[in-house]
């Protein structure tokens, strides 16, 4: 049995490349099982979803706790204690994450597999931050036992349930087809469970709950929990064009741009998301957009 564990954020996909992941399984003759694990989260919040294949009848249940593939679809994840993308991984799994960076400069003890599916995913789709075909991919060409037939049949079956088709189903299904031609096979050895009852009773000692969704005890404690790690990208002002008409401030959704006391915008870095509407309502456009990264300091 192959395990697979994916990490991203909500609005990535990551539910879905699970999905296809699955279906791909299936389409190629094997068992498949595909869940997604997530709270009350919003958009940007940590998630994760979980993808089994094998050549005999599933009886494993829950989270996956020894991956034999982890994907990640965000690299400010490894920066999350919380999330913790590579609890249970050992020298044998192979890790992907998508980042423009080699893998050395993420500087992990464990052996790393890095491309830019975002860059990949604005020239097909010309959105940067859904991942859901590319992942499952990248995951299905590291099987190496998941022909590209029925990945591309999995990804048009998934996609056009959703209700995506023409354009956009085409540049979904050219995604796939590059990113399998460019990711190397692997060689994977399936982990044995041991003790598995007890690994299907017990959770991963990491806490999606309570970074995505914080616990509300008292009215009013919003700023006391920093959500600003739920951010892929994040906006700039370009103070030497801005004309401080305010239009950012008055539109952001969650509160987090401020008038300082010169009378100029300024975003809480710790509170904003990453939403960009502030970005898109900008008349003259002097809001930028900038990539966050995963590597350390």
């Amino acid at each position: 049995m192959w395990r697979i564990r994916i990490h991203g954020r909500g609005g990535q996909g990551i539910k879905t490349a699970s999905q296809i992941l699955g279906s791909a399984g299936f389409y190629s003759g094997f068992q498949a099982q595909d869940f997604p694990l997530y709270g009350a989260e919003r958009r940007g919040a940590p998630v994760m979803a979980f993808t089994r294949i094998s050549e005999k009848v599933i009886l494993e249940r829950g989270p996956i706790i020894s991956p034999d593939i982890i994907l990640i679809g965000d690299e400010t994840l490894l920066n999350d204690s919380q999330s913790a993308p590579l609890c249970g991984a050992d020298p044998t799994t192979l890790i992907f994450v998508n980042s423009p960076h080699p893998p050395e400069k993420l500087a992990q003890k464990f052996s790393l597999i890095t491309a830019d599916l975002t860059d990949l995913c604005h020239k097909h789709l010309n959105k940067r931050t859904i991942y859901s075909s590319a992942l499952s991919a990248v995951g299905a060409r590291l099987l190496g036992t998941i022909e590209l037939a029925d990945l591309l049949q999995a990804v048009e079956d998934e996609l056009t349930q959703q209700g995506i088709v023409t354009q956009a189903l085409q540049g979904n299904l050219e995604l796939v087809r590059e990113i399998y031609t460019k990711i190397e096979p692997a060689t994977l050895t399936p982990k044995v469970e041991k003790t598995l009852i007890t690994k299907l009773m017990v959770l991963p000692d990491y806490r999606p709950v309570v970074d995505g969704a914080p616990i509300i005890l008292e009215p009013g404690n919003m700023a006391l929990r920093k959500t600003g790690n739920w951010r892929v990208e994040r906006p700039e002002i370009d103070y030497t064009h801005c004309n401080d008409c305010l239009i950012c401030y008055a539109r952001c959704p969650d509160g987090v741009i401020a008038v300082n006391p010169e009378g100029r915008p300024a975003i809480d870095y710790d509170h904003c998301k990453g939403c960009l509407i502030c970005a898109q309502e900008c008349p003259g456009h002097f809001i930028n957009t900038v990539r966050e990264t995963g590597l350390f300091p």
